[in-house]
């Protein structure tokens, strides 16, 4: 489902809006047929439920959501509606799916491929939360060759690519909208570049998609890495080339290519936390010095100069 949204703004539906005795035949009706174009039959012995959020850009478009055991057919009448998306689907459930004459079974966590432009039958074998990428195929048909041989394809973790396309769904997840529109192209495109090269992108499509999306997506995740792990003072350089199975030097040149080093990104991070903690009421009881070790600072001189330095007192005239 693409909406008219370009900064992956989230629209929620949920099951639970409406009474209980319309949620089954309002949703079939309505938000099936008419507003994902999908005949969706729930399981006979369970309670139905979903909730589904939707973010789009140009071009792409992102579902999260929660269901309970049902299944999805698209069926000759429905894809009449022209869509012709490619979608990709992970859900936390086994399950099946069935298109162009080929059947597969998929585990939790795998991802598989199939196209909005034929017919075709997902059946999940429980309540499962599931995110789906929808991607228009014209723009993929420049990267990835015979885009047919792709549909009804499990792709099985641990894929690096695959990985770093969930943590941009997890991220968009945590956001209520992109405010600047080039970060929400930025996104898509890298989005797309990661698809690219789950699904097998030619040899220059590679060449591209690892220079922009792989390369986005892997800074990111070492950003990530990281500020949750701030406080570990063996955080070097080689400890988050060794945890993204790349070499120091790679992560350097990565750094470097936004205008700073791992050094200065890490110091700064450390930094803005101290400041934070120095002036949160919650923290009063603290030390300066037992923020600063908590903050992965092992030398206290040395962070009693880099913060004057960077904010020009002292933590405790700061403090004060």
């Amino acid at each position: 489902m693409q909406t008219q949204a370009s900064d992956f703004s989230p629209i929620r539906f949920s099951s639970n809006d409406l009474p209980e005795r319309d949620r089954v035949p309002v949703w079939r009706e309505f938000f099936g047929r008419w507003m994902f174009h999908t005949e969706i039959e729930p399981a006979a012995d369970a309670p139905f439920h979903a909730d589904i959020t939707v973010r789009s850009a140009p071009g792409l478009s992102v579902t999260s959501s929660s269901l309970s055991q049902v299944r999805l057919t698209r069926t000759p009448t429905l894809v009449a509606d022209g869509n012709d998306d490619l979608v990709l689907f992970v859900m936390t459930s086994p399950g099946a799916v069935v298109q162009c004459g080929r059947e597969t079974a998929y585990n939790a966590g795998e991802a598989v491929v199939m196209t909005a432009a034929e017919t075709s039958t997902c059946v999940a074998r429980g309540p499962a939360r599931y995110r789906c990428l929808h991607v228009q195929p014209g723009v993929l048909a420049k990267l990835v060759p015979d885009l047919d041989d792709v549909l009804v394809r499990r792709i099985v973790p641990p894929t690096e690519a695959l990985q770093y396309l969930l943590s941009y769904i997890r991220f968009l997840e945590e956001q209520q909208a992109c405010a600047d529109p080039e970060l929400a192209r930025a996104t898509a495109l890298h989005m797309r570049d990661l698809l690219a090269l789950a699904l097998g992108a030619s040899r220059d499509a590679v060449f591209i998609a690892e220079g922009r999306g792989l390369r986005a997506a892997r800074l990111q995740a070492m950003r990530r890495y990281v500020a949750d792990n701030l406080s570990d003072g063996n955080l070097t350089v080689s400890a988050v080339a060794a945890r993204h199975r790349v070499t120091p030097r790679y992560v350097q040149r990565l750094f470097e290519s936004e205008g700073t080093t791992f050094s200065e990104f890490v110091l700064e991070l450390r930094l803005t936390r101290v400041h934070r903690m120095l002036a949160d009421p919650r923290y009063a009881g603290w030390t300066v010095s037992a923020i600063a070790l908590e903050t992965g600072f092992g030398d206290v001189s040395y962070f009693n100069r880099r913060f004057r330095r960077r904010f020009g007192a002292s933590p405790t005239q700061f403090r004060a």
